[in-house]
């Protein structure tokens, strides 16, 4: 989902919610629901409540979860199996997440993060606002101490005076995130059983400068729901060219879905350079694969019945031979984004918003160059043709109800470094 768009709709459930008396203040929200156990331990963070304590682990009275959320009387939480595992193994394969109620609803946020993907890294993916605003990308964990500013729950929000900050602290160990491009988008400290989600680049609405918790029973957590409706991103995604319907995708959380010869889905594996991978379906009635990376970037699908496919890489990267940029109004956020145009040398162009790290489609185009003026004639398909200046120096573009961002005109200017 494109997290600019995914931002505002949050916003938009954000704003009824209040409306509906849900407290959605983003100074920080209750673990409502959160099965969690596991208390922050770090010493410096005074306002956390110690090991053992209850304050954040149930809803208030009027904010209880549903009671097919509750956990039966004789129901015992069963014993952590990573208790006795440093900070960087409790990492991998945990939930760490935040919860409260918002009227009838709710409102969970949380990270997922996966071992490591050979060729790619190790993978997290973050859901906030009921995985309305999504991230995935890459993570390590580092053994660096980061200061924080975190809520350790609600009620300590609504205890603290108006407009006052939030608890701080200093964690052990340091959590690095990257793009899928290998490019560091935030940091945040972490103690192994909980993380302070403070960032400003990887957040979402209500649930920010929040303390989220290692889950120790995801299957059973009153969030279960949230963590199948994981929205995981493609890392590749190949179609048949003959054949529009036969495709493969391989998913951020070590799943593929196979539709070259039926629906398909289980689990696959590469190497280092993601030259050979295996696919293993969940049933054993289906036939597994291995698909090839050929010379030509193309990849060769071979099925266990003997089906041979050659494949092609779904939008696969072109060279951008022209950049530019300018400026756009995010709305709702109060804040300038970037407005960029890539024109590729198969003579094609994409004009997009980019901002928090995300970004969003507004127009797409074809283009000519005059090589005795060295103007650039852009046929864009919703703001007309538009030339540049002579040698392409910048250009100005204007369009109206273009969906998210109404009308846009601006310009922009070649970038040469």
């Amino acid at each position: 989902m494109k997290k600019i768009l995914a931002l505002l709709l949050a916003l938009a459930l954000c704003f009824a919610l209040a409306a509906c008396g849900g407290d959605n203040s983003s100074s920080g929200g209750n673990n409502s629901g959160d099965t969690n156990t596991s208390a922050p331990s770090n010493d410096d963070a005074a306002a956390t409540p110690e090991a053992g304590s209850t304050d954040d682990q149930q809803p208030a009275d009027d904010q209880q979860a549903p009671e097919d959320q509750q956990p039966a009387d004789d129901q015992q939480a069963p014993a952590d199996p990573k208790a006795d595992l440093t900070p960087a193994e409790k990492i991998v394969g945990s939930y760490y997440s935040y919860s409260y109620n918002a009227g009838d609803m709710l409102m969970s946020y949380y990270f997922h993060f996966y071992d490591n993907v050979p060729g790619i890294g190790s993978i997290y993916y973050a859901g906030f606002a009921m995985n309305q605003i999504t991230f995935t990308g890459t993570y390590e964990v580092v053994e660096q101490e980061t200061e924080y500013a975190c809520w350790p729950d609600r009620a300590t929000v609504e205890a603290a005076e108006e407009g006052a900050a939030p608890p701080t602290g200093t964690a052990p160990y340091t959590i690095n995130f990257y793009d899928m491009d290998g490019n560091l988008v935030d940091s945040c400290g972490f103690d192994g059983d909980n993380l302070y989600q403070d960032m400003e680049a990887i957040t979402g609405i209500g649930g920010e400068n929040a303390v989220y918790k290692r889950d120790t029973d995801p299957e059973n957590s009153a969030l279960a729901g949230d963590y199948n409706g994981e929205v995981a991103a493609p890392i590749l995604s190949l179609i048949d060219p003959n054949d529009e319907t036969a495709t493969l995708d391989l998913l951020v959380n070590g799943t593929y879905k196979d539709a070259v010869i039926m629906f398909v889905d289980g689990t696959y594996a590469m190497n280092e350079d993601q030259s050979e991978i295996t696919l293993t379906p969940k049933s054993d009635s289906d036939n597994g694969a291995t698909v090839t990376k050929n010379e030509d970037g193309t990849y060769t699908y071979k099925s266990e019945d003997g089906t041979e496919v050659v494949m092609n890489v779904v939008g696969a990267a072109k060279n951008v031979s022209y950049l530019y940029k300018g400026e756009i109004l995010v709305p709702g956020a109060d804040v300038m984004g970037d407005l960029i145009c890539e024109l590729y040398d198969d003579n094609t162009a994409r004009l997009y918003a980019s901002a928090f790290g995300s970004e969003m489609d507004i127009d797409t185009a074809t283009y000519e160059i005059d090589m005795e003026t060295y103007v650039i004639t852009l046929h864009f398909e919703k703001g007309g043709d538009v030339a540049t200046a002579a040698y392409g120096i910048s250009f100005d573009y204007a369009a109206t109800g273009i969906e998210v961002f109404g009308d846009v005109a601006a310009t922009l200017n070649m970038v040469t470094e």
